[in-house]
């Protein structure tokens, strides 16, 4: 290939971003000092806030779809007897459950940090924000991370715990597999 044609695909697939600009523009978005060193990064941030739109949307759409229906007291679905709901207040267990589904999957998804940063034997963990301007963080200390066991957790493999809060970590996604192995020895060792 020619360098100009490299240059067009680098530039089209967004490939032409080095690792220290990234790193750069995480801490910037963060809020995190320029000493600190980024060890941990999630490539699918971008479906993460997807779903966690998605999800806000749609459970919205509900929620005021139903304050109409109560205010104006308004049938929203005639039953029929070729529908899934036998009565007409089927719906509300229908929209429960979609909504109890959405919180589920908010959940989980609270739980999965996107970045972890280092700096000496300190890690700060920066997790998807729930709310519109709001970026979790949490501050744990090397040492302070252990695998956590569940007997009903589909993410055994993945469920650790970071000095006092549980979350999910992927361990290919660590700059070296030395970073991820480093969080559990203590500072003595």
């Amino acid at each position: 290939m020619t360098t100009s044609s490299n240059w067009f695909l680098q530039k089209k697939l967004g490939r032409n971003v080095s690792s220290l600009e990234k790193e750069k523009y995480f801490k910037q978005i963060d809020r995190v000092s320029e000493s600190h060193q980024l060890i941990y990064y999630v490539p699918m941030e971008s479906y993460l806030c997807w779903s966690v739109r998605l999800s806000t949307f749609t459970t919205s759409l509900i929620v005021l779809a139903a304050m109409y229906q109560y205010t104006y007291n308004f049938d929203i679905l005639e039953s029929t007897q070729f529908t899934l709901i036998l009565e007409k207040d089927d719906i509300y267990y229908f929209a429960v459950g979609f909504i109890t589904i959405n919180a589920l999957v908010r959940w989980i998804i609270s739980k999965f940090p996107l970045r972890i940063y280092k700096i000496t034997n300190q890690y700060l963990a920066i997790y998807n924000k729930q709310l519109p301007g709001l970026r979790p963080q949490h501050h744990f200390k090397r040492g302070d991370v252990k695998k956590v066991d569940f007997i009903l957790n589909p993410w055994k493999n993945a469920t650790y715990k970071l000095g006092n809060q549980t979350s999910l970590i992927l361990p290919d996604y660590f700059k070296t597999p030395f970073e991820f192995h480093q969080m559990f020895d203590s500072e003595k060792n």
